[in-house]
């Protein structure tokens, strides 16, 4: 598993301010109830500073949130508060223990793409069959390697604050299908005019379809389908972000 998002964790909110959330979760929403899960308990893997996570429970599901950055879920507890519809836990999702099961899991926001291993992949998947009711429902998403080729390539991203600032180099190695960033912050210091600089390199896997589906087959899981992000329209040849539903089938 890629490590990161430690300083990067509490400037997360101010650089991503672009993502839209909330047609993430109105989506989410609409597919667990073509399952009819309308309401229950779901566990979001990868939660991260906790902005999904509040549209989730707003939508009406006990939500808990996991992911394996201390510092992400320390910026996701000052949102949450006292609210008695979420729970925050510190845990690698390649080796969950829950000790109860859930109706449905989530997994958003290309945090599977972090995994580097097909074995993490596996054992991702192998936890969330062993938390899972009969008939839950599993979504994710993943990042698609033409996006990582096409898309990001080796480009360059700067984006620059009032109180911070940072540039996001890209290079993708096509031969390993490994995304590469390195990225350069620098944070105003409260109360002064003086910035800390601080450096974070991530990485991220793209993986196909068929290995994804045949992963999920060993784990257990049933592969149900996979669509073009936000759409219901089956992936093409130049999908950047597919979404793939998989289902505990157990008799």
């Amino acid at each position: 598993m890629s490590i990161s998002y430690q300083g990067f964790a509490y400037v997360y909110d101010k650089f991503m301010d672009n993502i839209p959330y909330a047609e993430w979760s109105r989506y989410i929403v609409y597919l667990f109830k073509q399952y009819s899960i309308t309401t229950g308990d779901l566990v979001e893997l990868g939660c991260g500073t906790g902005n999904l996570t509040l549209l989730m429970a707003d939508a009406g599901y006990q939500i808990i949130g996991i992911d394996n950055s201390s510092e992400m879920l320390s910026v996701a507890a000052g949102k949450t508060g006292s609210r008695t519809d979420i729970t925050l836990l510190c845990q690698n999702m390649c080796t969950l223990d829950l000790g109860t099961s859930f109706d449905g899991f989530y997994c958003v926001c290309d945090s599977l793409n972090y995994l580097l291993k097909p074995a993490e992949i596996l054992s991702t998947f192998c936890g969330i069959k062993k938390y899972l009711k009969k008939n839950g429902i599993f979504i994710f998403d993943l990042k698609t390697p033409y996006f990582y080729k096409y898309v990001l390539g080796d480009q360059v991203f700067c984006d620059h604050q009032e109180d911070c600032s940072y540039t996001w180099e890209n290079c993708y190695f096509e031969e390993d299908r490994i995304n590469q960033y390195d990225m350069t912050f620098f944070v105003r210091q409260p109360k002064s005019e003086l910035f800390n600089r601080f450096y974070e390199t991530h990485h991220q896997k793209a993986y196909d379809l068929p290995e994804i589906s045949d992963m999920l087959i060993q784990s257990g899981l049933e592969y149900i389908a996979a669509y073009d992000a936000f759409t219901t329209n089956p992936p093409s040849p130049t999908s950047e972000r597919i979404y793939i539903i998989a289902r505990n089938g157990d008799k």
